[in-house]
């Protein structure tokens, strides 16, 4: 299928994010099968081992008592938090992003050639995340509305990273030109993607057994994360087509890729021909 690579309203966004998902929901859903879902699994069990099971109708004592008992069993939790923090949770939606974005601009990916290009990207993506938190924390010790303020213009930094090949201060400042004039956008689709991945989630909770309910909640986490880089991978794409009135012409110069015969003024993004070193130098 071929998408609409313009600048987009949010009702667009959102509609191009589903016709993504309903059109390549095998391959984006086998990327989570690999890291993120086996990773909640065990997470969800590991938590799930240690945490007390209060009696129908609890005590404060017994309250107080769980408490204690889950900070007593901390550190076997905490190397597991740590692990999809650090490496699980960054790699699978470096993954997504990659598959999201080459699928969108019409070349074919595999699994394998979507978690290599993450891979290759795991030290500029600590870095880039790093100076963000940075960024993000010095600006809410400032007076919290600077800190806010980085949130929204580093907010595609991982995104930029990922499909242009820039990291580190360069990423977030290619953030903050693609995020010129789109903070109310992002603001709005964030929240509706929030209220959707929230309905997700507790259709995954509300699983009755305990460990069954495990396995689905790790399940409906892995949706919502690829309905959520769908959503803001096309709303990259808008900012760029808002920001750099690229037509399709620009666009496939970009990526490598040669321009199918139809008009460019159609947003045609049905390329062909670019494989991952064509994400690099789009500008």
């Amino acid at each position: 299928m071929r998408y609409e690579i313009r600048e987009l309203g949010l009702g667009e966004i959102l509609d191009q994010a589903i016709a993504v998902l309903k059109d390549h929901w095998k391959l984006l859903l086998g990327i989570t099968l690999v890291l993120l879902v086996p990773f909640m699994i065990v997470q969800g069990l590991v938590t799930l081992s240690v945490t007390p099971e209060l009696p129908p109708n609890p005590t404060p004592q017994d309250v107080v008592a769980a408490q204690k008992a889950v900070v007593a069993n901390l550190p076997m939790v905490l190397p597991v938090v740590l692990l999809g923090a650090l490496f699980v949770l960054p790699i699978t939606n470096a993954a997504i992003i990659c598959a999201i974005a080459s699928v969108y601009l019409g070349k074919p990916i595999t699994v394998g050639e979507s978690f290599q290009r993450a891979f290759s990207l795991t030290l500029p993506l600590i870095w880039t995340w790093f100076l963000f938190y940075l960024a993000v924390m010095g600006g809410t010790i400032l007076c919290v509305i600077p800190g806010i303020l980085c949130m929204f213009w580093f907010a595609l930094a991982t995104q930029v990273v990922v499909i242009e090949g820039t990291s580190g201060i360069e990423a977030l400042k290619r953030s903050r030109e693609l995020m010129r004039g789109n903070i109310g956008t992002l603001f709005a689709l964030l929240l509706l993607i929030g209220a959707i991945n929230a309905g997700i989630s507790i259709a995954g909770s509300i699983i009755p057994q305990e460990h069954v309910r495990v396995i689905g909640s790790a399940l409906a986490q892995a949706v919502a994360s690829i309905f959520a880089a769908a959503a803001v991978v096309v709303f990259y794409f808008s900012c760029r087509a808002k920001n750099e009135h690229f037509d399709l012409t620009l666009l496939a110069q970009g990526v490598g890729a040669e321009v199918p015969e139809t008009s460019a003024g159609e947003g045609d993004a049905g390329m062909q021909g670019f494989g991952q070193d064509d994400f690099t130098g789009q500008r």
